[in-house]
């Protein structure tokens, strides 16, 4: 059993509501923002105060409200709760790894939208030095829409390109 320094005694529901209160905080950090900032960025919607609650897992955030921070930082809802997980990367013979030492060198002859595409990619998981770039199962449906192939055709075009690492 924990005690919380209140001397409250915490539940398993409070170690998630710890999770998602780190969930919330990587968040808002990755956004370069601090608390005040929330406050004055989302016009008092999000009190400062009230955010670094929910961050330290001290206050329950209801369904409503976490639909509305997900909104406020442009996230899925699924990410601000924490729910998002690397099971979502490809695995086995569906798994795409870019070789972006080809695709820079490539350069101007790849579709606008793709190149945008892999660089925000690049830009969230903070990864400029990389030579690999491994996709997860919801950037080829992305990148299907951005290529206007049919998301299962994406590995082939990328085969076709000689962009893929894995022929």
């Amino acid at each position: 059993m924990k005690i919380h320094p209140s001397g409250q005694e915490l539940s398993d529901e409070s170690g998630e509501l710890a999770a998602i209160g780190a969930s919330l905080r990587s968040i808002r950090r990755q956004r370069n923002l601090t608390l005040r900032e929330v406050e004055r960025e989302s016009g008092g919607e999000w009190k400062a105060v009230v955010v670094g609650s929910y961050e330290r897992g001290d206050r329950a955030l209801t369904l409503k409200r976490a639909v509305r921070l997900a909104s406020f930082y442009g996230v899925p809802l699924d990410q601000l709760l924490g729910l998002h997980t690397q099971a979502s990367v490809l695995a086995g013979p569906e798994r795409l790894s870019f070789n972006l030492s080809e695709i820079r060198r490539v350069g101007r002859g790849l579709p606008e939208g793709f190149l945008r595409y892999l660089h925000e990619i690049c830009r969230l998981r903070s990864d400029w030095n990389g030579e690999v770039l491994t996709l997860r199962s919801s950037d080829l449906t992305a990148l299907g829409v951005i290529l206007d192939i049919a998301s299962t055709d994406v590995i082939n075009w990328a085969r076709a390109a000689n962009l893929s690492l894995s022929h």
